[in-house]
Protein backbone atom coordinates (compact mmCIF):
# COMPACT_ATOMS: atom_id res chain seq x y z
CA UNK A 1 0.00 0.00 0.00
CA UNK A 2 2.63 2.45 1.14
CA UNK A 3 4.69 1.63 -2.75
CA UNK A 4 1.61 2.44 -4.46
CA UNK A 5 0.79 5.83 -2.62
CA UNK A 6 4.53 6.56 -3.36
CA UNK A 7 4.25 5.60 -7.12
CA UNK A 8 0.85 8.15 -6.72
CA UNK A 9 2.92 10.61 -5.07
CA UNK A 10 5.52 10.36 -7.92
CA UNK A 11 2.73 10.55 -10.76
CA UNK A 12 1.01 13.47 -9.35
CA UNK A 13 4.74 15.39 -9.13
CA UNK A 14 5.66 14.51 -12.94
CA UNK A 15 2.57 15.43 -14.06
CA UNK A 16 2.76 19.06 -12.03
CA UNK A 17 6.35 19.49 -12.75
CA UNK A 18 5.36 18.75 -16.97
CA UNK A 19 2.83 21.42 -16.25
CA UNK A 20 5.12 23.88 -15.06
CA UNK A 21 7.14 23.43 -18.23
CA UNK A 22 4.32 24.40 -19.98
CA UNK A 23 2.62 26.97 -18.15
CA UNK A 24 6.29 28.67 -18.16
CA UNK A 25 6.87 28.26 -22.27
CA UNK A 26 3.51 29.56 -23.16
CA UNK A 27 4.37 32.83 -20.91
CA UNK A 28 1.59 32.46 -18.62
CA UNK A 29 1.80 34.06 -15.42
CA UNK A 30 4.46 33.01 -13.14
CA UNK A 31 2.43 33.30 -9.60
CA UNK A 32 1.10 29.78 -11.13
CA UNK A 33 4.23 28.12 -11.29
CA UNK A 34 5.05 29.95 -7.84
CA UNK A 35 2.63 27.75 -6.53
CA UNK A 36 3.67 24.79 -7.98
CA UNK A 37 6.87 25.47 -6.61
CA UNK A 38 5.47 26.19 -3.45
CA UNK A 39 3.66 22.69 -3.23
CA UNK A 40 7.08 21.14 -3.99
CA UNK A 41 8.92 22.78 -1.17
CA UNK A 42 5.95 21.81 1.32
CA UNK A 43 6.57 18.27 -0.06
CA UNK A 44 10.45 18.63 0.73
CA UNK A 45 9.32 19.89 4.15
CA UNK A 46 6.68 16.70 4.96
CA UNK A 47 8.57 14.08 2.79
CA UNK A 48 12.66 13.86 4.27
CA UNK A 49 12.95 11.58 1.58
CA UNK A 50 11.60 13.07 -1.18
CA UNK A 51 13.37 16.33 -0.28
CA UNK A 52 16.41 16.18 -2.92
CA UNK A 53 13.88 15.78 -5.95
CA UNK A 54 11.73 18.48 -4.81
CA UNK A 55 14.60 20.87 -4.63
CA UNK A 56 15.83 19.46 -7.79
CA UNK A 57 12.33 20.22 -9.58
CA UNK A 58 12.13 23.10 -8.17
CA UNK A 59 15.28 24.60 -8.99
CA UNK A 60 14.68 23.56 -12.47
CA UNK A 61 11.24 25.34 -12.61
CA UNK A 62 13.14 28.46 -11.12
CA UNK A 63 15.88 29.15 -13.74
CA UNK A 64 13.68 27.53 -16.65
CA UNK A 65 11.52 30.87 -15.85
CA UNK A 66 14.40 32.49 -15.76
CA UNK A 67 16.01 30.73 -19.11
CA UNK A 68 12.52 31.97 -20.72
CA UNK A 69 12.75 35.24 -19.42
CA UNK A 70 16.18 36.31 -20.44
CA UNK A 71 15.47 34.18 -23.57
CA UNK A 72 12.69 37.05 -24.25
CA UNK A 73 14.82 40.08 -23.46
CA UNK A 74 17.06 38.84 -26.21
CA UNK A 75 14.79 38.41 -28.67
CA UNK A 76 13.50 41.70 -28.19
CA UNK A 77 16.85 43.59 -28.42
CA UNK A 78 18.13 42.10 -31.80
CA UNK A 79 16.62 41.08 -34.78
CA UNK A 80 19.47 38.28 -35.61
CA UNK A 81 18.20 35.15 -36.07
CA UNK A 82 20.88 33.52 -35.68
CA UNK A 83 22.06 35.05 -32.60
CA UNK A 84 19.23 34.84 -31.37
CA UNK A 85 18.89 31.17 -31.67
CA UNK A 86 22.38 30.72 -30.57
CA UNK A 87 21.77 32.53 -27.21
CA UNK A 88 18.89 30.72 -26.94
CA UNK A 89 20.66 27.26 -26.66
CA UNK A 90 23.64 29.24 -24.45
CA UNK A 91 20.95 29.89 -22.16
CA UNK A 92 20.19 26.16 -20.85
CA UNK A 93 23.50 25.81 -18.86
CA UNK A 94 21.74 28.36 -16.83
CA UNK A 95 19.23 25.24 -15.64
CA UNK A 96 22.37 22.70 -15.68
CA UNK A 97 23.94 25.00 -13.33
CA UNK A 98 21.04 25.13 -10.93
CA UNK A 99 21.33 21.97 -11.11
CA UNK A 100 24.76 21.03 -10.05
CA UNK A 101 24.53 23.85 -7.04
CA UNK A 102 21.40 22.18 -5.81
CA UNK A 103 23.22 18.74 -5.98
CA UNK A 104 26.42 20.77 -3.88
CA UNK A 105 23.91 21.67 -1.86
CA UNK A 106 22.35 19.00 -0.63
CA UNK A 107 25.65 17.28 -0.67
CA UNK A 108 24.35 14.71 -3.17
CA UNK A 109 26.88 13.19 -5.30
CA UNK A 110 26.64 14.40 -8.79
CA UNK A 111 27.87 13.83 -12.45
CA UNK A 112 26.97 14.46 -15.82
CA UNK A 113 27.79 11.09 -17.46
CA UNK A 114 30.49 12.25 -19.94
CA UNK A 115 32.60 9.20 -19.85
CA UNK A 116 33.34 6.28 -22.18
CA UNK A 117 30.47 4.69 -23.33
CA UNK A 118 29.93 0.89 -23.32
CA UNK A 119 29.28 0.58 -26.96
CA UNK A 120 28.56 -3.23 -26.92
CA UNK A 121 25.92 -3.17 -23.59
CA UNK A 122 22.28 -4.34 -25.53
CA UNK A 123 19.15 -3.02 -26.15
CA UNK A 124 16.44 -5.23 -25.57
CA UNK A 125 12.81 -5.16 -27.21
CA UNK A 126 10.21 -4.27 -26.01
CA UNK A 127 11.18 -3.66 -22.34
CA UNK A 128 14.90 -1.97 -22.75
CA UNK A 129 16.17 -3.69 -20.02
CA UNK A 130 14.71 -7.44 -21.00
CA UNK A 131 12.96 -8.78 -23.69
CA UNK A 132 12.87 -11.49 -26.44
CA UNK A 133 15.23 -9.62 -29.11
CA UNK A 134 18.38 -7.35 -28.43
CA UNK A 135 21.08 -5.28 -30.28
CA UNK A 136 24.22 -3.77 -29.42
CA UNK A 137 24.34 -0.08 -28.38
CA UNK A 138 26.55 0.74 -31.14
CA UNK A 139 24.51 -1.13 -33.66
CA UNK A 140 21.16 0.40 -32.50
CA UNK A 141 23.13 3.87 -33.02
CA UNK A 142 24.91 3.30 -36.56
CA UNK A 143 20.89 2.19 -37.79
CA UNK A 144 19.38 5.07 -36.14
CA UNK A 145 21.68 7.83 -37.50
CA UNK A 146 21.88 6.48 -40.69
CA UNK A 147 17.79 6.36 -41.09
CA UNK A 148 18.06 10.07 -39.60
CA UNK A 149 20.40 10.49 -42.81
CA UNK A 150 18.09 9.09 -44.79
CA UNK A 151 15.04 10.89 -44.02
CA UNK A 152 16.45 13.82 -43.58
CA UNK A 153 18.17 13.82 -47.17
CA UNK A 154 15.21 13.48 -48.69
CA UNK A 155 13.92 16.89 -46.83
CA UNK A 156 16.85 18.26 -47.89
CA UNK A 157 16.49 17.85 -51.42
CA UNK A 158 12.46 18.71 -51.44
CA UNK A 159 13.18 22.10 -48.76
CA UNK A 160 16.41 22.45 -48.70
CA UNK A 161 17.83 26.24 -49.99
CA UNK A 162 20.93 25.22 -51.51
CA UNK A 163 22.56 28.88 -52.16
CA UNK A 164 22.13 29.40 -48.85
CA UNK A 165 24.62 25.81 -47.85
CA UNK A 166 27.43 27.46 -47.48
CA UNK A 167 25.77 30.52 -45.32
CA UNK A 168 24.29 27.76 -43.13
CA UNK A 169 27.69 26.12 -42.75
CA UNK A 170 29.45 27.86 -39.57
CA UNK A 171 25.67 28.79 -38.29
CA UNK A 172 24.88 24.73 -38.38
CA UNK A 173 27.82 23.70 -36.95
CA UNK A 174 28.20 25.89 -34.06
CA UNK A 175 24.17 25.41 -33.13
CA UNK A 176 24.49 21.34 -33.72
CA UNK A 177 27.54 21.60 -31.17
CA UNK A 178 26.00 23.94 -28.39
CA UNK A 179 22.38 22.50 -28.64
CA UNK A 180 23.24 18.69 -28.96
CA UNK A 181 25.61 18.98 -25.83
CA UNK A 182 24.04 21.13 -23.43
CA UNK A 183 20.98 19.65 -24.31
CA UNK A 184 22.15 16.09 -24.15
CA UNK A 185 23.82 17.48 -20.33
CA UNK A 186 20.90 18.65 -19.10
CA UNK A 187 18.19 16.02 -20.11
CA UNK A 188 19.81 12.82 -20.59
CA UNK A 189 23.06 13.55 -18.10
CA UNK A 190 22.14 15.47 -15.29
CA UNK A 191 18.56 15.05 -15.31
CA UNK A 192 18.07 11.79 -16.34
CA UNK A 193 20.76 10.08 -13.78
CA UNK A 194 19.05 12.10 -10.49
CA UNK A 195 15.49 10.91 -11.92
CA UNK A 196 16.67 7.13 -12.32
CA UNK A 197 18.55 7.34 -8.67
CA UNK A 198 15.94 8.93 -6.49
CA UNK A 199 12.63 7.60 -8.12
CA UNK A 200 13.48 4.46 -10.83
CA UNK A 201 15.02 4.23 -14.59
CA UNK A 202 11.35 4.43 -16.21
CA UNK A 203 10.16 7.36 -14.37
CA UNK A 204 13.47 9.18 -15.51
CA UNK A 205 12.97 8.13 -19.01
CA UNK A 206 9.07 9.26 -19.31
CA UNK A 207 9.42 12.23 -17.46
CA UNK A 208 12.75 13.47 -19.00
CA UNK A 209 11.41 12.14 -22.43
CA UNK A 210 8.16 14.40 -22.36
CA UNK A 211 9.76 17.04 -20.27
CA UNK A 212 12.50 17.75 -22.99
CA UNK A 213 9.40 17.44 -25.93
CA UNK A 214 7.72 20.48 -23.72
CA UNK A 215 10.36 22.83 -23.28
CA UNK A 216 10.69 23.37 -27.32
CA UNK A 217 7.40 25.45 -26.71
CA UNK A 218 9.80 28.05 -25.16
CA UNK A 219 11.34 28.61 -28.45
CA UNK A 220 8.03 28.59 -30.96
CA UNK A 221 7.70 25.22 -31.67
CA UNK A 222 3.85 24.06 -31.62
CA UNK A 223 2.51 21.69 -29.12
CA UNK A 224 2.01 18.50 -31.25
CA UNK A 225 5.35 18.81 -32.55
CA UNK A 226 7.14 19.87 -29.24
CA UNK A 227 4.96 16.31 -28.33
CA UNK A 228 6.64 14.25 -31.26
CA UNK A 229 9.90 15.28 -30.11
CA UNK A 230 9.80 13.17 -27.06
CA UNK A 231 9.83 10.30 -28.82
CA UNK A 232 13.60 11.47 -29.73
CA UNK A 233 14.19 12.41 -26.02
CA UNK A 234 13.05 8.66 -25.16
CA UNK A 235 15.57 6.89 -27.85
CA UNK A 236 18.27 9.92 -26.74
CA UNK A 237 17.25 8.23 -23.05
CA UNK A 238 17.64 5.06 -23.87
CA UNK A 239 20.93 5.01 -25.54
CA UNK A 240 21.81 6.94 -22.60
CA UNK A 241 20.48 4.41 -20.26
CA UNK A 242 22.22 1.07 -22.28
CA UNK A 243 25.40 2.68 -22.83
CA UNK A 244 26.16 4.11 -19.25
CA UNK A 245 27.47 7.47 -20.70
CA UNK A 246 25.85 10.60 -22.81
CA UNK A 247 28.22 10.90 -25.27
CA UNK A 248 25.95 8.99 -27.71
CA UNK A 249 23.33 10.96 -27.47
CA UNK A 250 25.53 13.86 -28.16
CA UNK A 251 26.80 12.49 -31.25
CA UNK A 252 23.60 11.83 -32.13
CA UNK A 253 21.50 14.57 -31.37
CA UNK A 254 24.44 16.64 -33.06
CA UNK A 255 23.72 15.22 -36.55
CA UNK A 256 20.29 15.26 -36.21
CA UNK A 257 20.73 19.15 -35.86
CA UNK A 258 22.96 19.72 -38.54
CA UNK A 259 20.16 17.92 -40.87
CA UNK A 260 17.27 19.85 -39.47
CA UNK A 261 19.27 23.26 -39.96
CA UNK A 262 20.05 22.68 -43.44
CA UNK A 263 16.85 21.51 -43.81
CA UNK A 264 15.33 24.71 -43.11
CA UNK A 265 13.75 23.44 -39.85
CA UNK A 266 15.83 25.90 -37.66
CA UNK A 267 16.78 28.93 -40.47
CA UNK A 268 13.72 29.24 -42.14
Amino acid sequence: MKNTNMCMIHIIIGVLYLLGIVLVSYGISAQWVLIITVIFCVLAFLQKEMRYLMMILSAFLVSFYVYVLLSGLFRHHTDDLMLIVLMDRLLLSLIIISIVVTAIVCRKPFSLNLKKPKWDNPIYFPFITHGFHSIKIKRFFQLSVLGNMVVFTILLFIFGDWERMKDLLVFALAFSVVNAFLEELLWRGAFFQILSEQVSMLYALILTSLAFGLHHIAIGIPFAAAISFSIGGFFFAVVRNRSESVIPSILWHFIINLFMVFSGFIIH
